[in-house]
């Protein structure tokens, strides 16, 4: 801990500030992560803040007040390594400890390759769940507590009529709701003009 005596607060100017440069090291976790590992004895989570300062660079932050004549801050700046994932940075305070994630970049290639096999994937299971689904209704077994969540298309519309087929199709999908809705429209403004005449 290196001590900085003259120098005040500017949250708390009765105070002397002391600079905190808190241990902390670099490694990585079994799913191939970053993790920065930093110890800060005596914060609490909502004393701490971690910011995005530039391109490769986080900066953590914060201030504790132990007694009525001395603050303590911590102001540092981590270079990030250099294959991260600077959209998805996660940071977690455990007690004492706060670990920052740092998820590696994807290569395009296997990321390419993996998104296809996931499409081709993500087809199969549609058509699985979509045959089950008719199978059920068929069958008469499907009860009002077994509803399945549907899984949206991901191929996309073409032509000038998309969207109009989108909304037909979702439509046809739901009917019994789009059916129950208009219902209750209708009777709601069946009331509403009744009880106000």
């Amino acid at each position: 801990m290196s001590n900085v005596r003259d120098r005040r607060s500017e949250r708390w100017p009765t105070h002397i500030a002391e600079k905190f440069v808190p241990t902390s090291y670099w490694t990585e976790d079994s799913e191939g992560n970053y993790l920065l590992d930093i110890d800060l004895p005596g914060f609490k989570h909502d004393e701490v803040r971690i910011e995005q300062e530039s391109a490769g660079y986080i900066k953590v932050g914060g201030e504790r007040v132990p007694d009525e004549n001395k603050c303590i801050y911590i102001d540092q700046t981590f270079r990030l390594p250099e294959n991260s994932d600077t959209e998805n940075i996660l940071g977690n305070f455990y007690g004492q400890h706060l670990c920052i994630t740092v998820p590696k970049k994807i290569a395009r290639n296997t990321a390419d390759q993996s998104s296809h096999e996931k499409e081709e994937d993500h087809k199969d299971e549609v058509d699985n769940r979509e045959n089950e689904t008719k199978n059920e209704y068929e069958e008469g077994i499907k009860s009002s507590s077994d509803q399945t969540c549907r899984v949206p298309s991901s191929k996309k519309p073409n032509g000038k009529d998309s969207l109009l087929s989108i909304i037909i199709n979702g439509v046809e999908r739901n009917k019994g709701i789009v059916l129950s809705a208009c219902i209750s429209f209708a009777i709601g403004v069946w009331v509403s003009t009744n009880l106000w005449v």
